[in-house]
C-alpha cells in the first residue's frame, strides 16, 4: 500500500506542469488584469482552487489509511526490544503532521473568496440600481365588444452615485488573484512533495514498519493489506 503513493506525486508533477507554465508572477498578474475587475469570479483561479481542495482531501484519507495500516501493525506491549516500534511511532508523528497540514488547505479557498469580494464591494460601493415600470391601456373591440388591455413594461438601469474608485482597488482585487494562484501552486506542490516523503518514510523503514520486533508476523494482520 505505503509504494502506490509514488503514482500520486508523479500525477501531481504532470498536473503542476500543465496548470502552472514558466511565466513570471508580473505576466500573471497582466493576465488577470484584463478581467480583475469583473463581478465574475476569476475561473482560472477558482479552478485552481477547486483542485487544490480536492487533492488535499484525497491525500488526508491517503495518510489516514497509511496510519491506520502502522497502528495495525503494532506489536503488542513488551519491555524490551522496542526500536522497531519506535520507528512506527515516529513515522505515525511524521503522517499526522503531514495530513494536518494538507487537511488545512481543504478550506484554503474561503479565505481568497472573501478577500476578493470585500474588493468588489469597494470598487462597486457607489454604484446603485434602479427598476422602472411604464404601464399603458388600450381598447380594442372583440366579438363586437370594447375590451380593455393593459401592458406593463419594466427597466433596470444602474448609476453611480459616487466618485470613480481607486485604481488602487482594481490593483488590489488582481494581486489577490496573482496570491491566490500562487498559494494554489505551492499547495500543490506541497501534496505532491508530502506524497514523496511519505513514500520514502515506508521504503526505507518498510522492514522495521511490517514486522518491528523481527519476530515475523503474528497472524493477527495477515490479510491488512487487502484493505488498502
Amino acid at each position: 500500500m505505503p509504494l502506490r503513493r509514488t503514482r500520486s506525486s508523479g500525477r501531481l508533477t504532470e498536473a503542476l506542469a500543465s496548470a502552472f507554465p514558466a511565466v513570471s508572477l508580473e505576466a500573471v498578474a497582466a493576465e488577470f488584469a484584463k478581467t480583475s475587475a469583473s463581478k465574475e469570479v476569476n475561473a482560472k483561479v477558482a479552478a485552481l482552487s477547486n483542485s487544490v481542495r480536492e487533492e488535499a482531501a484525497v491525500a488526508v484519507g491517503i495518510f489516514r489509511s497509511a496510519e491506520m495500516w502502522l497502528r495495525i501493525k503494532t506489536p503488542s506491549v513488551s519491555d524490551g526490544n522496542n526500536f522497531g516500534v519506535d520507528v512506527q511511532n515516529y513515522v505515525i508523528t511524521e503522517l499526522q503532521a503531514m495530513q494536518k497540514a494538507v487537511d488545512a488547505m481543504v478550506t484554503t479557498s474561503k479565505d481568497y473568496h472573501w478577500a476578493r469580494a470585500a474588493g468588489l464591494d469597494k470598487l462597486y460601493a457607489g454604484e446603485s440600481s434602479e427598476t422602472k415600470k411604464d404601464s399603458s391601456e388600450s381598447t380594442e373591440e372583440k366579438d363586437g365588444k370594447p375590451e380593455t388591455k393593459k401592458t406593463t413594461s419594466s427597466s433596470t438601469s444602474s448609476k453611480s452615485s459616487a466618485q470613480p474608485a481607486s485604481a488602487d482597488y482594481k490593483e488590489y482585487l488582481v494581486q489577490v488573484d496573482v496570491r491566490q494562484y500562487q498559494n494554489c501552486y505551492s499547495q500543490l506542490s506541497e501534496i505532491r512533495n508530502s506524497y514523496i516523503r511519505a513514500h520514502l518514510l515506508f521504503a526505507k523503514n518498510l522492514k522495521r514498519l511490517t514486522d518491528p520486533r523481527g519476530e515475523g508476523e503474528d497472524g493477527r494482520s495477515g490479510n491488512v493489506m487487502s484493505m488498502f
